[in-house]
């Protein structure tokens, strides 16, 4: 059993790192996207790019993890394009994560 917590813990410490990492690649991309100026322009540009190369890829037959990765990515690239919201980044704690008692 305690490999298995061990498991669990190293799983869930990778999955933490990764939300906080996309959590501030999404908000680099959203101010990107809204700062009205030529980085914009090339952000869409670039997220245009992407969303044709993933739905290239979602095209072949994948793998169900791949499926996912690739929808996933379909996803968040859509979600930018059509509702790049007006915000600043703005990095700080959210709370809200696991209490340890």
């Amino acid at each position: 059993m305690r490999n298995l917590n061990t498991v669990l813990n190293k799983l869930n410490d990778r999955l933490l790192r990764l939300e906080g990492e996309l959590f501030v690649l999404r908000s680099i991309a959203r101010a990107s996207l809204t700062a009205g100026d030529d980085a914009a322009a090339r952000t869409r540009k670039l997220l245009e790019g992407a969303k044709l190369a993933l739905a290239d890829e979602a095209e072949r037959p994948l793998d169900s993890a791949t499926t996912k990765y690739v929808a996933a990515a379909m996803a968040m690239v859509d979600e930018l394009l059509e509702h790049p919201r007006e915000a600043a980044p703005l990095f700080r704690v959210i709370e809200g994560g696991k209490s340890v008692d």
